[in-house]
């Protein structure tokens, strides 16, 4: 059953990358605010096994943020798309090239599902992963993913500093930075999310048309 398991690229970025970075950041809050020393960090660290260390550490991270993803992809939707929604616009050259492509695959593949369906990207989607067409809009996904995950705990960390922080005026500046980073991350997020429709366009399109060689003229 073991060797069955498959880790996919989201799996890697966003749950365990995701739950590696926010165990950092727990832990810099313990150092910072709660009043553990490296030292005794370091001490804990050394009391564990290495076999056990290898297999548990990889898994909690993993299962830890699994429980952070569903809170990101909330906030990042009801929260971080109004709030910072001036900075998650998409690019013009990649929205251009997604209507583009997506009007060639209505017109021509879509048969009398066209008009019916107004974005076949699922399909094509669907069509992709099914044929194994293409692993690159999975790329861009999982990154996205990541970067989407990171935006959450950007805000979170700041909220926590506002409290924590011995001044206001620390916590403020550090809330203001987790905001600023929150922007940074989110508009990365985006980046890569627009790069997936494309990308799965593409692959279906790579594989449907008929190339003559010659024909440019």
């Amino acid at each position: 059953m073991v060797e069955k398991i498959r880790v996919s690229l989201w799996d890697i970025f966003s749950f365990f990358l995701t739950g590696l970075l926010a165990t950092l950041v727990l832990t810099a809050f313990s150092v910072v605010y709660g009043g553990l020393t490296l030292k005794e960090l370091f001490d804990a660290l050394s009391t564990f096994p290495a076999a056990i260390t290898l297999v548990a550490v990889p898994l909690a991270f993993t299962l830890f943020g699994m429980v952070i993803e569903p809170f990101a992809n909330y906030f990042d939707r009801y929260v971080l798309k109004y709030a910072l929604g001036w900075v998650s616009k998409p690019k013009a050259k990649h929205s251009h090239e997604e209507t583009l492509l997506k009007e060639e695959i209505r017109s021509k593949y879509m048969g009398s599902l066209n008009g019916k369906i107004d974005n076949p990207y699922a399909i094509c989607k669907e069509y992709v992963e099914t044929k194994q067409l293409s692993t690159t809009f999975m790329v861009y996904l999982s990154r996205y993913g990541f970067y989407r995950n990171c935006a959450f705990i950007s805000v979170a960390s700041g909220i926590a500093a506002l409290f924590l922080a011995s001044t206001w005026c620390g916590g403020i500046l550090a809330l203001m930075f987790g905001i600023a980073a929150s922007a940074v991350f989110k508009r990365r997020a985006e980046d890569f999310y627009s790069y997936m429709a494309p990308a799965v366009y593409r692959a279906f399109l790579i594989d449907k048309v008929s190339w003559v060689p010659g024909s440019g003229g």
